[in-house]
């Protein structure tokens, strides 16, 4: 959210006491439209007061005396945050306003954004921000969580100028300690992640069909299920909203299921545990926010929720049945099984 703008930039201005720009602690993905926010700096042309910015832990935790904090500010030389003359608000500085999120500005984040892996898990945002100083500036640093929130040694991190991310991927290596880390540009990492993802589902597609022709049809009159596993998501409509995007904020959240394809006007997420707890792990001020766009997300019960598992059951009792027919239009698996990718056509 757009509060996060200032209360991480200035929380990180005080801890370090020395003159950074706010592009190294402003987390690139600030929505330009949370609703409070914009609300918030119509009020004042632009400027928030510091008893506002002392409601957001991360900056409370480490000053809540506000000379202080004005002091900081005034005292950066970053030409993104400016400190009222009064000396009890700031606001970002209204000749840089927030990117708009076009399309150029996304290509140009994601080629300067990286994914890096084998820090210690015990290691701190505070660790990982000083290990990266020797690199460059950073816009952001994510550290990746697990579903207990813990540390999983791996981080998303963007540059702030392109020229020090390639530097920085050209390296042959670089360590934390004595621990090689593995690196690579974060969009080439999903890439892999989702191939692999995609032949986890084969084999296993692989070898449920081996038994599938002997087992019992599947009732959907008749289904099964935990409850509380689903979450609906509305308010989609005219977005560039992506299922890949669902997966990034759940990641670790024990999200196992996404149906949605983009422009679609609602999703369905489903997960391997408590969907409310997942939920509410990754609010952002009580608000639920993908991609710079707050949603509506809600735990589907009753009747709903029943007809959500009956339809999961069909499409997969469907899935099989095409399977099995392909199978047999090929002449089956035991005249050679599945093809290589050496005898199929391109």
């Amino acid at each position: 959210p757009l509060f996060s703008l200032f209360s991480w930039t200035t929380a990180y201005y005080f801890k370090q006491w020395h003159q950074r720009r706010v592009r190294e602690a402003v987390v690139s993905t600030q929505s330009t439209g949370d609703r409070f926010m914009l609300r918030e700096v119509a009020v004042d042309n632009g400027w928030i007061s510091l008893d506002t910015m002392l409601n957001f832990k991360r900056l409370a935790s480490i000053c809540n005396d506000k000379a202080k904090i004005a002091k900081i500010v005034s005292e950066s030389k970053s030409e993104l945050l400016e400190l009222h003359e009064e000396k009890n608000r700031i606001r970002r500085n209204p000749e840089k306003p927030l990117p708009k999120g076009t399309d150029e500005e996304k290509v140009a984040s994601n080629a300067k954004t990286v994914y890096v892996k084998g820090f210690p898990t015990d290691m701190t945002i505070d660790g990982v921000e000083q290990w990266f100083e020797s690199h460059g500036a950073m816009a952001y640093i994510k550290m990746r969580k697990d579903a207990d929130n813990k540390f999983k040694g791996s981080v998303f991190a963007e540059f702030v100028d392109k020229p020090d991310c390639d530097s920085f991927m050209g390296k042959d290596e670089v360590k934390c300690g004595d621990q090689v880390l593995i690196k690579m540009i974060r969009a080439d990492y999903y890439k892999s992640k989702n191939q692999k993802e995609k032949e986890t589902k084969n084999e296993k597609r692989a070898a449920q069909l081996g038994t599938e022709a002997a087992a019992p049809a599947i009732d959907v009159n008749n289904v099964q299920y935990e409850k509380g596993l689903v979450l609906r998501v509305d308010g989609l409509e005219g977005t560039e909203i992506t299922r890949e995007q669902f997966k990034e904020l759940f990641e670790g959240k024990g999200l196992a299921w996404v149906t949605f394809n983009k422009g679609d006007p609602k999703a369905n997420l489903r997960f391997d545990k408590s969907a409310s707890e997942a939920l509410e792990s990754v609010k952002v001020d009580g608000k639920f926010i993908v991609a710079e766009k707050e949603l509506t997300a809600t735990l589907i019960e009753g009747e709903e929720e029943e007809e959500y598992w009956k339809e999961s059951a069909r499409s997969k009792a469907e899935f099989f049945q095409r399977k099995r027919k392909g199978d047999a239009g090929r002449g089956g698996r035991s005249r050679g099984g599945f093809r290589s990718k050496r005898g199929r056509r391109d």
